[in-house]
């Protein structure tokens, strides 16, 4: 069984078209992350400000090696400026039964 883990944001100072350019220019790093299995990034159509992150993993361990050790990596290129909205951060875990 799997692990899918989700995060969510929301920016407050009008820099979504940045987010959003950031990550399509990502430098991926986290596909090179034991049991990583894939990343989806979407927002919201009724409030574009809002991200969420959908990473699948193999198993738990691998997300919290990855989370624990590696992510400050993969926040290299976060807009300059980029303000997010108090306390609109979120992290969920879940089990994958299927697809």
């Amino acid at each position: 069984m799997g692990l899918t883990a989700i995060s969510k944001f929301e920016v407050r100072n009008n820099m979504e078209d940045e987010v959003r350019e950031a990550f399509r220019n990502r430098p991926e790093l986290v596909e090179n992350a034991d049991g990583f299995v894939g990343l989806n990034v979407i927002s919201p159509k009724d409030n574009p400000a809002e991200f969420w992150l959908i990473t699948h993993w193999e198993d738990e361990e691998s997300f919290h090696h990855w989370h624990d050790n590696h992510r400050s990596e993969s926040h290299q290129n976060i807009p300059k400026g980029l303000k997010l909205v108090k306390r609109s951060f979120t992290l969920s875990y879940f089990d994958h039964i299927t697809s």
